[in-house]
């Protein structure tokens, strides 16, 4: 009696050893060729070819174009060549993700993401922002997986008509000096102004951390926040490592925190100096009188 109830035990293990290869081994990575990704996939037993192209949601002209060398039907250990974006589509994902790939328009641009490649560079590539790219993929997080695809077009086919208030960007107190009505115009003295010369013009350089404002701006315009320039202010902002320039003008007062950090820039114009984080060193320069 108990050798029959330890024959029984050992079929026990060694059936649930075979189904765990059965699920493991089918998959034996990655490979990459012709700059095409595939996941190789290795034929189990009993396992016929209209299941694997079912569960990676692949037609069978696919498959041939895929696996020109196979023969049909497909025989057990064969290794059979699984293109890498059918990978992506029929993984398990949360049911977010797939609801949102399934309404998506077929005119909305697809961009593949690279090695290496942020969400950043991919902006910039497509003249989009961060937060666009965010909304449109549902992102929690900026960080990318190479052959991850992003959506880099309005998914409803239309231009966002929403623009940053200027004011939204600057302090409180800056805010309610902004918006106060206007003063009065003061008297015009009948005495000519002294103009100034040369000597009344001088030229401030910093050295430091030029930042993104990373909100959602579709107004194009250059703007910045510095912690002295007068409001009104045209900055030359330089990319040290690259030495590309822009012009921005300055809308209100940089709020306290790192000080290794001189300005803040808009969107667009943060676009400009082609940078590849959100944070680059640079050099501005700016007219006090």
């Amino acid at each position: 009696m108990k050798n029959y109830k330890l024959t029984l035990l050992i079929a026990f293990l060694l059936g649930l050893n075979l189904a765990a290869k059965a699920t493991t081994l089918d998959s034996l990575g990655l490979k990459k060729e012709n700059n095409k990704t595939f996941l190789l996939f290795k034929v189990g037993p009993k396992q016929s070819l209209f299941s694997i192209l079912k569960r990676y949601n692949l037609s069978l002209t696919e498959f041939k174009s895929a696996n020109a060398a196979i023969e049909i039907p497909v025989k057990t250990g064969e290794i059979l060549y699984i293109p890498l974006h059918y990978l992506e589509e029929s993984n398990p994902a949360p049911k977010v993700v797939e609801e949102k790939v399934a309404e998506t328009p077929k005119e909305a641009e697809i961009h593949i993401v690279a090695p290496k490649q942020g969400l950043l560079s991919v902006a910039n590539m497509h003249k989009v922002t961060m937060a666009e790219l965010r909304k449109w993929n549902n992102l929690t997080s900026d960080r990318l997986q190479e052959g991850q695809r992003l959506i880099v077009s309005d998914p409803s086919g239309s231009k966002s008509t929403i623009a940053v208030d200027k004011t939204s960007l600057l302090p409180a107190e800056t805010t309610v000096a902004a918006t106060a009505p206007a003063a009065a115009p003061a008297p015009v003295s009948e005495a000519p102004a002294k103009e100034k010369g040369p000597e009344d013009i001088k030229k401030k350089i910093e050295t430091g951390i030029a930042e993104l404002i990373d909100v959602p701006d579709n107004s194009g315009k250059f703007l910045a926040l510095h912690r002295t320039a007068p409001i009104g202010t045209l900055v030359l902002v330089k990319n040290l490592t690259n030495n590309q320039s822009i012009w921005v003008k300055v809308i209100g007062r940089l709020p306290g925190g790192d000080s290794k950090v001189i300005i803040k820039l808009s969107p667009k114009a943060f676009e400009k100096l082609n940078a590849v984080d959100k944070r680059v060193r640079a050099e501005i320069s700016y007219l006090l009188q």
